[in-house]
C-alpha cells in the first residue's frame, strides 16, 4: 500500500478544473493510504481529520503571502506529521512551487514527488502561441525580447527547473507531452501522459423533455442552445466568439448563446453582446445541478480557447454527447479532432482574431444548418469519451503509474 500525499489550494480549486480533478483522482486510487494536504482552507487554524475514505491536513490562509511563499513554515508542519517512507508518494498540482517542491525533496529523500500540469504559465500571456514561446526562449539575450518578456521567460525557467526537480511529471496532452521534450528539455523517461477521467452522470434526454425543460427554463422550445462553459476571458476566446456569434445570429436567428463560469471584463463582455443581448444568456457561477439542466437542453457546446491542457468542460461535453465547435489551440487540439468529435474551427493569426472569428461562424453555422451533421459529431463526441476520458481509463493509468 502506497501512502499518497495530494496537495491542494482549496480556494482556487472549487472554482476551476483541479477541483474536479482531485475528485476523480482520489477515486482512482482508492485503496491506498490517502492523505489530502489543504492550503488556503475555511479551517481557522491548522487541523487534522479522518473521514472514511482518507485522512486530511488543513492549512488556514496564511496571513502574510500565499502558500506558496510559505513553504518553510509548511516545511515544519510536514515533518512533524508524516514520516519519509520509500512507500511514499507526494502530489503536487499547484504552479509555480519550485520552492516547496524542492523543499518536500529535501525533507522527505525517500519519498517520490509528481508534478501534474494543469496549465503552463505563458499559455495565457501569448494565447497559448507554442511558436512564439519557442522564439523567445530561443532568442532569450536578446535586450528587447528580455524587455518585453522578461515575465515569460522567468516563468518557462522557473517550470523547467520544478520539472526537473520533480520525479515524475504527469501531462494531460499529447501537445504538453511533445513539449515538455522538445522546449523544455525534459527526459521522456520523467514523463507521464495521463488525460484527465470523468466518471460518467450522463442523463439521456428525450427530444419532448427537452422541450419542455426549455419552456420551463424560460426559453422557446425551438431555439437552438449554444452552451460555452468557462471563464470569460481572452485565452478562453470568448472575446472572440461574441463577435462570431453577432454573425450567426444574422442567418440563424433561432440560436441562444449561454455562458457559464466566471466573469472577467464584465464591461467588454456588456459591449461585445448589446446587440443580440436578447440572445445572450450569462449565468455567472452555478452549482453542478443546475449546470446539468443546461447540460440536458444544449444542442452544441462550444470551446473556443486558444490553449487547455484537458479542458473539463470538453470532457463533459463530450460525455453528455453533446456535438462540439472547438478551436485548434494548444491543447485543445489533443481533444478534438474534425469531422470526428467536433467541428474545428482554426486560430489563425491571433494578433488579428477575425479569421479565427469567421472559422468560428462557419463551424457553428454548419452544424446548427445540418442535423445529420449534428448526430454524426454527437455520437463522435461519446464515442470518444468511453474510449479515452472515461474515469476506468483515468485510473488504469494511474495504476500503471504506481506500480512503475
Amino acid at each position: 500500500m502506497n501512502n499518497i500525499y495530494i496537495l491542494d489550494e482549496y480556494k482556487s480549486s472549487t472554482q476551476n478544473g483541479i477541483g474536479t480533478f482531485l475528485r476523480e483522482l482520489i477515486k482512482c486510487l482508492a485503496g491506498h493510504n490517502i492523505c489530502l494536504i489543504e492550503f488556503n482552507s475555511n479551517e481557522k487554524e491548522f487541523t487534522l481529520k479522518t473521514n472514511n475514505d482518507f485522512r486530511e491536513i488543513h492549512f488556514p490562509v496564511f496571513l502574510r503571502n500565499g502558500f506558496l511563499d510559505n513553504y518553510k513554515i509548511i516545511d515544519k508542519f510536514l515533518r512533524l506529521y508524516i514520516e519519509d517512507s520509500a512507500d511514499n508518494l507526494f502530489m503536487l498540482n499547484h504552479s509555480p512551487c519550485e520552492k516547496l517542491l524542492k523543499t518536500i525533496k529535501v525533507a522527505f529523500p525517500l519519498s517520490k514527488v509528481t508534478f501534474t500540469i494543469h496549465d503552463l504559465g505563458w499559455t495565457s500571456r501569448l494565447l497559448g502561441d507554442f511558436e512564439l514561446l519557442k522564439t523567445i526562449i530561443s532568442k532569450e539575450t536578446h535586450k528587447k525580447i528580455q524587455l518585453k518578456y522578461k515575465h515569460v521567460i522567468d516563468y518557462f525557467r522557473e517550470e523547467q527547473r520544478m520539472y526537473e526537480a520533480a520525479d515524475r511529471v504527469i501531462c494531460l496532452s499529447d501537445d504538453t507531452f511533445r513539449f515538455l521534450q522538445e522546449v523544455y528539455l525534459l527526459d521522456k523517461n520523467k514523463i507521464s501522459l495521463i488525460p484527465n477521467g470523468l466518471s460518467d452522470t450522463r442523463a439521456i434526454t428525450s427530444t419532448a423533455v427537452k422541450k419542455r425543460l426549455k419552456i420551463k427554463m424560460g426559453i422557446h422550445p425551438n431555439e437552438k442552445i449554444l452552451l460555452v462553459i468557462g471563464r470569460t476571458t481572452s485565452v478562453k476566446g470568448v472575446p472572440s466568439l461574441l463577435n462570431a456569434f453577432s454573425n450567426v445570429i444574422k442567418k440563424y436567428p433561432d440560436s441562444r448563446l449561454v455562458i457559464v463560469g466566471q466573469v472577467h471584463d464584465s464591461q467588454l463582455l456588456l459591449k461585445l453582446s448589446k446587440r443580440f443581448a436578447a440572445k445572450f444568456t450569462y449565468t455567472g457561477l452555478i452549482d453542478k445541478e443546475e449546470l446539468s439542466r443546461w447540460y440536458r437542453i444544449a444542442d452544441i457546446g462550444v470551446i473556443p480557447s486558444f490553449s487547455e491542457q484537458c479542458s473539463y468542460t470538453g470532457i463533459e461535453m463530450m460525455m453528455h454527447g453533446l456535438p462540439v465547435v472547438a478551436s485548434d489551440g494548444f491543447g485543445v487540439r489533443s481533444m478534438f479532432q474534425n469531422g470526428i468529435n467536433a467541428q474545428v474551427a482554426t486560430i489563425g493569426n491571433r494578433k488579428k482574431t477575425k479569421e479565427f472569428e469567421k472559422n468560428l461562424t462557419t463551424a457553428i453555422l454548419e452544424l446548427l444548418l445540418s442535423e445529420m451533421l449534428r448526430k454524426k459529431i454527437s455520437n463522435g463526441s461519446r464515442q470518444v469519451y468511453e474510449s479515452y476520458y472515461n474515469s476506468e481509463k483515468m485510473r488504469e493509468r494511474y495504476k500503471k503509474l504506481l506500480e512503475e
